[in-house]
């Protein structure tokens, strides 16, 4: 098991050239892919979950400062950047990573497409390197995130697509990585990632959008859309600080009660999806229970609950609210227990729901940065009660 094996992209037929196979072969022999190691086991009190779950809480409500300090340190990073991938035609965008990264940036799409009128795809990184990196060109962009900048599939999913002439950027919380050395042009995330992935994830968001604006500007994007954007996207810190005050009392006191739970749904469509993975990974992360993340149209095309099971529905004013309302139909005709995220506007799914977590209202385009608040809080609050009745289960 402690074998490696040769990836793909360093054999002989690879696309990559012999100074990216080194580069390549050197992280890879230095880092492997110890991702199928197990991280912690069942036990709640598994001292390698709790050691990264006491950080998570402070880097959780640090969020909105993270994000301000990352987009003030790298305004000048980000201009740059946008001008020089600004000078050749952008006719399509990827963005790839792995896990929260991945997320992170699907969470971005609806935005830079709205705005820039490019066709975007979020792809996780193997699949991006192997399978979908054919289309690629020179008037390709690919944005790559990866917190440690060392991760391997990543790194290889740049260089395959710096490989076919796509211009790349790198985002990474970690200067001179291999990632952003790799790179076309690089931005530094200013976060910290001791517990498991928040303010990482939010704040290489936030950046993403600078950039989208950035791009937009030297694009010729009208001034107006732009200034409408900016003004939006410059409430977000501010909001979720709201979200934390509006929220954590409650869902700290659902987590008490759902302490026993072994299943748990989170459900999103558009860029609500990356709510619900981010809710999902942190339980799974935070607790050993089971959590999936579920797209919203796609709750309906199985029987997506079982009696007695949670589901975290995301559903913000806009394009999915009608949808919203089919599927808390669904999931209590499934046995199932609603719990809505919303505005206190949207009252009909309010009453028709088990319970629902009222959040402050954003521009829908970067609402996500609002609704991930109470689903990380949530899986935190939920470790933190399935610990405290483990060690009462032991007399402690």
């Amino acid at each position: 098991m402690n074998d490696k094996i040769l990836p793909p992209l360093l054999k002989e037929d690879s696309i990559l050239n012999a100074e990216d196979r080194a580069l390549l072969m050197n992280l890879y022999e230095e880092e492997g892919d110890n991702t199928w190691k197990v991280v912690a086991g069942d036990d709640p009190l598994d001292e390698r979950r709790l050691a990264r779950n006491s950080y998570t809480y402070e880097e959780l409500v640090g969020q909105p400062d993270k994000i301000r300090e990352t987009l003030s340190r790298e305004k000048e990073a980000v201009k740059k950047a946008a001008g020089l991938l600004g000078q050749r035609e952008i006719r399509q965008i990827y963005m790839v990573g792995c896990g929260d990264s991945v997320a992170a940036l699907r969470g971005v799409r609806f935005f830079l497409e709205s705005l820039l009128g490019i066709p975007c795809k979020e792809e996780d990184a193997l699949d991006f390197a192997y399978y979908n990196s054919s289309a690629v060109d020179e008037k390709t962009l690919v944005i790559t995130l990866s917190s440690s900048g060392r991760t391997v599939r990543v790194v290889e999913a740049l260089l395959a697509a710096r490989a076919r002439g796509a211009q790349t950027l790198a985002l990474s919380n970690t200067p001179d990585s291999p990632l952003m050395k790799a790179a076309s042009a690089g931005i530094l995330i200013h976060a910290s990632r001791k517990g498991w992935p928040t303010q990482s994830s939010t704040a290489a968001m936030a950046v993403t959008v600078r950039l989208g604006l950035e791009l937009g500007r030297v694009m010729g994007v009208s001034e107006a859309a732009l200034g409408y954007y900016e003004e939006q996207f410059d409430k977000v810190p501010g909001l979720m600080e709201q979200a934390i005050e509006m929220t954590e009392k409650k869902i700290r006191k659902m987590a008490e009660e759902l302490y026993s739970r072994k299943m748990f749904f989170f459900c999103g469509g558009g860029p609500f999806f990356t709510c619900a993975e981010y809710g999902a990974a942190k339980v799974k992360e935070a607790t050993p229970v089971y959590a999936v993340p579920v797209l919203l149209e796609e709750f309906h095309h199985y029987n997506t609950l079982k009696k007695g099971d949670p589901l975290f529905l995301i559903a913000p004013p806009g394009y999915s609210v009608m949808r919203a309302m089919e599927t808390i139909w669904a999931g209590k005709e499934l046995g199932g227990s609603v719990i809505v995220l919303t505005s206190k506007n949207e009252a009909a799914l309010v009453k028709e729901a088990d319970e629902a977590v009222i959040l402050p209202e954003a521009e829908e385009c970067f609402a996500n940065f609002v609704y991930a608040v109470p689903l990380q809080l949530f899986g935190y609050y939920l470790s933190v009660e399935q610990e405290k009745k483990a060690r009462e289960k032991l007399g402690e």
